[in-house]
């Protein structure tokens, strides 16, 4: 009996007492080790085409969401993040990545030509919802251009 207890110690103590082996994790979310923020979107937005720039912008909401191709971009304080839904994933965009239609325009021309077609548009009245938004996605809830709750 003694036997097995010392035997059980030893074989604890060469486990316990042994080197720890080397494992190494590397983790990297986002760049410079930040997370990317997620945007929450209650419902979707609306969006309004905006011909000169050659791609949708929202319109109503607290966060400006350009809309290009099949995939949606949002600056968010100097950085750009996309994803293929709203729902996200958000993924930052690397330096060089941003689509060149986009990229090429400053956010305050783009919102101003945003809100100059939000107006062109209104002033055709309110006949049918695809008047109200141009691109025909959704109803116009109203509430016109984005104009607080900006992030950038």
């Amino acid at each position: 009996m003694k036997k097995q207890i010392w035997l059980a110690a030893g074989i604890a103590g060469m486990l316990l007492g042994s080197p720890a082996a080397n494992a190494e994790v590397n983790i990297r979310i986002g760049e410079r080790g930040d997370r990317p923020p997620s945007f929450v979107f209650v419902q979707q937005p609306n969006f309004i085409n905006i011909p000169n720039l050659g791609f949708s912008v929202s319109i109503g909401g607290p966060q400006d969401v350009i809309r290009y191709g099949d995939r949606y971009y949002v600056n968010h304080n100097g950085r750009w993040y996309v994803a293929s839904s709203l729902r996200g994933p958000w993924i930052l965009v690397r330096d060089g990545r941003l689509p060149r239609q986009i990229g090429r325009h400053r956010w305050e021309e783009i919102r101003h030509s945003r809100d100059v077609e939000y107006r062109r548009h209104e002033g055709r009245g309110n006949r049918d919802n695809n008047q109200n938004n141009p691109d025909g996605r959704g109803q116009n809830d109203g509430r016109g251009p984005n104009d607080g709750g900006r992030r950038n």
